[in-house]
C-alpha cells in the first residue's frame, strides 16, 4: 500500500515582468481580430479621419494599422507601452463617466508582448519629426527619430510567435479573416464619419469613404452600404427613438425583411459607440421582427444606443464586448418599440406572403397563384393521443445506375440520417392526396392510415436529389436572360471565395466582378421549377441564401452536400404557400420516386403517419 505524498509547498513570489505581460496579453489579445479592434479603437480615440488596416496571413503573419489622428508626443512614446499607462483616466471616479474606447492602458503592452516584432511610428501635431519604437519578442529598443506625417502607424509581425500553444489553437484562416472583417465593419458602423480601408492579402473587402457634410442618417446609410450593400441600405427603415426621462437615445437602421439572413451576424448593436454582444438586446430585435420574419430568419439591423456615461458599466469584460446598462429593461423596451414602429410606418405593415407553385410573391398584395380546390382543403386535426410514426419503407424495384449513385451519396452524406450501406433503396407506398393543413402540410392517405407530409421538407428532398442526379449524369445550367450583377457585402464576398468551387460543381456559373460584385450568369437547371427561366429576384434570393448558409468555414469534405442542401432549401416551396390539388399530387409523386424520401437533406422527417387503427380507437370503433 502506498501513501500519497504531501503536496509540495512552493514559495509565493512575484512573476517576472515578461511572464506577467504574457499572461495579461492572453486576457486582452486572444486572436488577431482583438489586435485589430484595439488598434482601431486607439485610432478613433486619437480623432483619426482616415484609417487603413493591412492584414497578411489571417493576421498571424502581419497586422498594420495606419491613422491620421493626433499622434503621441515624443516623450510619451515609451510610456505608452507601460502597463496601465493611459491618457483616458486620472481618478477612480473617471470609470463611471467614460467617453473613450480605451481606458485601461493594456492594449499596446499586451500587443507588444504577444507579437514577435512590433514597430510603432507616430508624430504629434506640434512635433517637428516623428518617433519610432521597436519591440523584439517583447523587449523594447530605445525610441529614435523617424519620418512620418501626422498620425500613428502600428505594425506587427508573427503574432503569438512566443506562445506556440496560443497560436496552435487559433481558428482557421477563413474564420480569423472573418473575425477581423467583423471588427472593421463594426468600426465603420459606429463611426461613419471616419474613412476606413481594409486590405487583406492584397484584396480590399472593405473600403468606406466618409463624405463630409452628410446628416447623421445619410452618413449611416453610406456606412451600411459599404458594410452590407447599397440596395440593403436603401431599403432600410430609419430608427429614431428616445426616452427623455432616462436619457436614452436610439438611432440606426432596420433592414427590410427581404434582406433577412439565416445567421445573426447582420444584427449590429452599439452602446455609446461600442459594439456589444448582448443576448437580451438581440432578442429584442428578433421579437420586434416576429410578425415580419419566420423563425430561423434574422434581420439586418444597425442599432446605436446612447446611454448617459454614468448609467452604463463598460468595465465588466476583458475585451469590452459586454456592457451593463443601469436600466436594461428600458433599453430593451426602447429598442423593440422603435424597430416595430419603423417597420410599421415604412412599408412593411403587411408581412410578405409566399405565393404558391414554389415562387415568392412579388409584393404583399399579390394573391397566391393557386388556391385549394373545392372539397380538398377541409380536414380535422389528429385526435389527441394519436400516435405519430414514420411511414413504413418498401423495397424499390431495380434502379438505373444514376439513381443508385444518388442513393449512395445519400448514404455517405454527413448532413442527415445515414442509410445502412447494405440496405436496398427505399420507396414510399402510393399516397392519395386529400388536402392541405395550415398551408404547411399535405394531408394524404396511405395504405395504413393518414399521412402528413411537410411540404417544404419534401420539396427540399426532391430538389436535392435532382441536383445530385444532375451532377452524376452531366450538369445542365439554366442561363439567366442576362448576367445578374449582385453587390455583395464584405461577409458575402468572403463566403463566395470560400464556396465558389463547390457551387460551380453544382451548376452555378458566377465570378467576382471587382472586389464585391458577383456576376451570376446561370443557375442549376434543376432549380428552375417553372421551366420558363428563373427570375432575377429569385436568382438573387437563391445565391444570397446559399452564401449565408455556407458561411466562411473551411472547405471540409461535406461542403458539397451542404451547398446542395442549401440550394435545395432556398429553391423549395415555403411554409405558408397555398398549393392546389395538382401541385400537391405532383409533389407526392416526386417524393415517391426519391431514393431517401423519409427525411429532408438536413435530417428532419418529411412525413409522419397516423394509423387507421389509432383513429378507430379514438372513435371507439375498435
Amino acid at each position: 500500500m502506498t501513501t500519497a505524498s504531501a503536496p509540495r509547498q512552493s514559495a509565493i513570489r512575484e512573476l517576472p515582468e515578461r511572464v506577467a505581460a504574457q499572461i495579461a496579453a492572453g486576457e486582452v489579445i486572444e486572436r488577431p481580430a482583438a489586435v485589430v479592434k484595439e488598434l482601431l479603437e486607439n485610432a478613433v480615440d486619437a480623432g483619426a479621419g482616415r484609417i487603413t488596416v493591412e492584414i497578411s496571413g489571417a493576421g498571424r503573419e502581419r497586422i498594420a494599422v495606419h491613422d491620421d489622428g493626433c499622434g503621441i508626443a515624443e516623450t510619451e512614446v515609451a510610456l505608452a507601452f507601460h502597463r496601465h499607462a493611459t491618457s483616458k483616466l486620472s481618478a477612480v471616479d473617471d470609470l463611471t463617466r467614460l467617453e473613450s474606447y480605451g481606458f485601461r492602458g493594456e492594449a499596446l503592452p499586451a500587443i507588444a508582448a504577444a507579437a514577435g516584432r512590433l514597430r510603432l511610428t507616430t508624430r504629434a501635431r506640434q512635433a517637428e519629426r516623428a518617433t519610432t519604437i521597436e519591440f523584439e519578442a517583447g523587449a523594447a529598443r530605445a525610441p529614435r527619430a523617424a519620418a512620418r506625417a501626422l498620425g500613428t502607424s502600428v505594425e506587427l509581425d508573427d503574432l503569438f510567435a512566443g506562445q506556440p500553444a496560443r497560436r496552435a489553437f487559433l481558428a482557421g484562416a477563413r474564420a480569423e479573416r472573418s473575425a477581423i472583417l467583423r471588427a472593421a465593419t463594426d468600426a465603420v458602423l459606429a463611426h461613419p464619419e471616419v474613412s476606413l480601408r481594409l486590405v487583406v492579402d492584397g484584396r480590399t473587402p472593405l473600403a468606406h469613404e466618409a463624405v463630409a457634410g452628410l446628416d447623421a442618417e445619410s452618413s449611416l446609410r453610406a456606412a451600411a452600404a459599404s458594410v452590407f450593400h447599397s440596395e440593403a441600405a436603401e431599403r432600410s427603415a430609419r430608427l429614431a427613438g428616445a426616452s427623455a426621462a432616462l436619457g436614452l437615445a436610439l438611432d440606426g437602421l432596420a433592414g427590410s425583411p427581404d434582406d433577412a439572413r439565416r445567421r445573426r451576424d447582420a444584427i449590429r448593436l452599439f452602446v455609446n459607440g461600442r459594439p456589444v454582444h448582448d443576448r437580451r438586446l438581440s432578442y429584442a430585435v428578433q421579437e420586434a421582427y416576429r410578425d415580419w420574419l419566420p423563425s430561423g430568419s434574422f434581420p439586418l439591423v444597425v442599432a446605436r444606443l446612447e446611454v448617459p456615461a454614468e448609467a452604463v458599466d463598460v468595465n465588466i469584460h476583458p475585451a469590452k464586448t459586454e456592457v451593463k446598462p443601469r436600466d436594461a429593461d428600458a433599453a430593451f423596451s426602447l429598442l423593440g418599440r422603435t424597430i416595430r414602429e419603423a417597420l410599421s410606418r415604412d412599408r412593411y405593415a403587411q408581412p410578405r406572403r409566399v405565393g404558391a407553385h414554389l415562387e415568392y410573391a412579388e409584393d404583399a398584395t399579390q394573391a397566391p397563384r393557386f388556391a385549394p380546390s373545392d372539397g380538398q382543403s377541409s380536414t380535422a386535426a389528429p385526435a389527441a393521443g394519436a400516435s405519430l410514426r414514420p411511414m413504413p419503407r418498401m423495397a424499390a424495384p431495380a434502379e438505373a445506375p444514376g439513381r443508385r449513385a444518388v442513393a449512395e451519396r445519400a448514404r455517405q452524406s454527413t448532413l442527415g440520417p445515414r442509410l445502412n450501406s447494405d440496405s436496398a433503396l427505399v420507396q414510399l407506398p402510393p399516397l392519395r392526396m386529400v388536402g392541405q393543413l395550415h398551408r404547411t402540410f399535405i394531408i394524404a392517405e396511405g395504405p395504413s392510415g393518414l399521412v402528413l407530409v411537410d411540404q417544404h421538407g419534401a420539396h427540399e428532398r426532391v430538389i436535392y436529389e435532382r441536383l445530385l442526379e444532375a451532377v452524376e449524369g452531366g450538369l445542365e445550367r439554366q442561363a439567366l436572360l442576362e448576367p445578374l450583377l449582385l453587390p455583395l457585402d464584405a461577409t458575402e464576398s468572403a463566403n463566395w471565395l470560400a464556396a465558389c468551387e463547390r457551387l460551380g460543381e453544382l451548376g452555378f456559373d458566377a465570378d467576382l466582378f471587382g472586389e464585391r460584385t458577383l456576376r451570376l450568369r446561370a443557375v442549376p437547371a434543376s432549380l428552375d421549377r417553372s421551366g420558363a427561366g428563373m427570375s432575377a429576384g429569385g436568382a438573387e434570393r437563391l445565391i444570397r441564401g446559399v452564401l449565408d448558409d455556407l458561411g466562411p468555414q473551411p472547405d471540409e469534405p461535406e461542403r458539397f452536400d451542404r451547398a446542395a442542401a442549401s440550394a435545395a432549401c432556398h429553391s423549395s416551396v415555403r411554409r405558408g404557400a397555398v398549393l392546389d390539388a395538382q401541385a400537391m399530387t405532383a409533389l407526392l409523386r416526386d417524393l415517391e420516386r426519391c431514393a431517401n424520401p423519409h427525411s429532408c437533406p438536413h435530417g428532419r422527417p418529411t412525413l409522419v403517419e397516423i394509423s387507421a387503427d389509432d383513429v378507430l380507437k379514438e372513435f371507439r370503433r375498435k
